[in-house]
C-alpha cells in the first residue's frame, strides 16, 4: 500500500464509512475492539488497515494501538466514528490529535447522556416526557422517587435497548434495580422515564452548516419496548415524502429544532420519535450522532438513493455532502428473523431467500451452533436481517408477513431444557432417518445348519 495515498482515521467497523473511504481514494484506518476477532463475522476489506484496541471506547486504549502501530505518524484528513459507545472518547482523540471531526467535544455528550439530552431538548421548548436521572441504581433511595403508573428504565448512556425495561409504579423499579444488580449489570447511572405511549417513528438523516440537507422519517411496526417485551423482533416500515407527505411535514420542525438545540451542525443521525395520532403530538425521544442500524443504511440508499456512509465521511472532513435524494415509488421494509430459544442448527440458505419475492437485501448473522436465552433481550437480536420492497404499503407488509412465517418454518433449532426423551422426540420428528433406539431385547436371527 503507498505511504502517499491519503488516509482517514475510523474509530469503530462501520461498514458503510468503511466503503465509503476505499470508495473515495482514502485508505481507512480503522480502531476495532476484541469484538472483530471474536465474532468472526465481519472481516476488514482489502486497502483497510486495522488498528487493534483493547477497548476501542477508551482514548487511552486506542492512542496505545495508534502508537504501538505507528499510526500516530500518519496525517489523517479526518476523524469519524459511527460507534455509539465511542462517540466521546472519539470527539476528544480528535481535539487531541487536532483532526476535523463530525461531532465536537462540547457537542458529543448531548447525544450520550440521556438525562443531559432530555434536559436541552425540553428547554428548547420541544414536547418530551418528563424524566430523571438515577445516578446509582444500586444505592436508591426509595424516598426520593414518587410512586407512577408506567415508566422506562434505561442506562443513560445505553444503546439500543439493552438493560432497558418497562417498571410498573415504585415497587417495580426498585424490584428491576435489584435485578439488575443481582446480574452484575455493568451500568450503574440510569435514566427513568415517563412512558410515552403511541406510534414510535424513526428519523435519519443529514445536518451540514447547521442546515437540514436529508431527512427520511419511518416507523416501527410495533414499539421498540413492545416488541422486546412481547420477546418479538423489530420490523420497520419507511415513510415516502409525497404519500406521506403529512408525517415529513410534521417532523421536520421537531428534527431541526432538536438538532439545533443539541448542537450538531454536520453529520448523520438517527432519532426517535413518538407519534400520538388521536392528538397529533409528536413528542422528542432521543437522538444519536450516528446512522441507525437494523439496515436503515441499505433502506435509505434504496429509497431514496442516499449513501449515509458517504455523507458521514465527507461531514467528518467538513466537506460538504451534497446530498442529491432521488425517491424511488417502491414501499422498502426491513426486518429482523426471529430465533428461538435453544441450539440454532439450521436455515435457508441466502439465495433462496433472495428468491423470494420483494426481497432486496438479506444478512443471515448466527451462525449454527450459536445459543439463544429464552428471552430478546435488545432490538438487535435476531438471526439475520432483511430488507423488502413492494408497489406499495399494503404489498410489502404481505410480503413480511410470508417472509417472516416462511423463514420461522424452515428455521431449525434444539429447543432448549428439553430432556433427553424430549430431544429423542424432536430428532425423530425433524431427522427421523438418524434416530436411533435401544433394541438389544429384540430376538437375534436364528442361526440355522446347512
Amino acid at each position: 500500500m503507498s505511504q502517499d495515498r491519503p488516509s482517514a482515521l475510523l474509530v469503530g467497523t462501520d461498514a458503510y464509512a468503511i466503503r465509503a473511504c476505499l470508495r473515495n481514494g482514502l485508505t481507512p484506518y480503522v480502531v476495532h475492539g476484541p469484538h472483530l476477532n471474536d465474532w468472526g463475522y465481519l472481516r476488514l476489506p482489502e486497502g483497510a488497515v486495522g488498528i487493534f484496541a483493547e477497548d476501542p471506547t477508551s482514548i487511552e486504549s486506542i492512542l496505545f494501538g495508534l502508537r504501538r502501530t505507528g499510526a500516530l505518524d500518519r496525517e489523517f484528513r479526518f476523524l469519524q466514528t459511527s460507534d455509539e459507545e465511542a462517540l466521546v472518547a472519539a470527539a476528544a482523540l480528535a481535539r487531541i490529535l487536532d483532526l476535523p471531526t463530525a461531532v465536537d467535544v462540547e457537542t458529543a455528550p448531548n447525544f450520550r447522556d440521556k438525562g443531559l439530552q432530555k434536559q436541552i431538548v425540553a428547554a428548547a421548548g420541544l414536547d418530551v416526557g418528563a424524566s430523571r436521572v438515577i445516578e446509582d441504581i444500586h444505592h436508591l433511595d426509595p424516598a426520593t422517587v414518587p410512586d407512577f403508573d408506567r415508566a422506562v428504565l434505561k442506562p443513560v448512556a445505553g444503546a439500543g435497548t439493552r438493560n432497558t425495561s418497562v417498571v410498573r409504579g415504585r415497587d417495580g423499579l426498585l424490584a428491576t434495580c435489584a435485578e439488575y444488580r443481582r446480574r452484575g449489570v455493568p451500568q450503574r447511572t440510569f435514566v427513568l422515564e415517563e412512558f410515552t405511549p403511541g406510534e414510535e417513528w424513526m428519523a435519519d438523516g443529514v445536518v451540514f452548516d447547521g442546515e437540514l440537507r436529508f431527512l427520511s422519517v419511518g416507523t416501527y411496526v410495533e414499539p421498540c419496548l413492545t416488541a422486546v417485551d412481547a420477546n418479538r423482533v423489530l420490523q420497520l416500515e419507511r415513510f415516502d415524502p409525497t404519500e406521506d407527505a403529512a408525517a415529513f411535514a410534521l417532523a421536520r420542525p421537531v428534527v431541526e429544532e432538536a438538532l439545533r438545540a443539541l448542537g450538531l451542525r454536520r453529520g448523520v443521525f438517527h432519532m426517535e420519535l413518538f407519534h400520538q395520532p388521536e392528538t397529533g403530538r409528536l413528542l422528542f425521544g432521543e437522538c444519536a450522532a450516528r446512522t441507525g442500524g437494523g439496515l436503515i443504511s441499505e433502506s435509505v440508499e434504496y429509497k431514496f438513493g442516499v449513501d449515509l456512509g458517504e455523507a458521514a465521511i465527507r461531514c467528518a472532513e467538513g466537506v460538504d455532502p451534497e446530498v442529491r435524494p432521488a425517491v424511488r415509488p417502491e414501499s422498502v421494509s426491513t426486518l429482523f428473523l426471529a430465533n428461538r430459544p435453544g441450539v440454532l442448527v439450521g436455515y435457508p440458505a441466502p439465495d433462496l431467500i433472495r428468491a423470494l419475492p420483494g426481497v432486496e437485501h438479506v444478512r443471515l448473522d448466527l451462525p449454527f451452533g450459536f445459543r439463544s436465552g429464552d428471552a430478546v433481550e435488545d432490538t438487535t437480536q435476531g438471526v439475520g436481517q432483511i430488507m423488502l420492497s413492494g408497489g406499495s404499503r399494503e404489498e410489502v407488509r404481505d410480503r413480511r408477513e410470508f417472509v417472516t412465517r416462511w423463514f420461522d418454518e424452515r428455521l431449525v433449532v434444539v429447543p432448549a431444557h428439553a430432556t433427553y426423551p424430549e430431544l429423542r422426540r424432536w430428532q425423530q420428528a425433524n431427522w427421523p432417518d438418524t434416530a436411533s433406539t435401544f433394541r438389544t431385547w429384540e430376538a437375534a436371527p436364528v442361526a440355522t445348519d446347512v
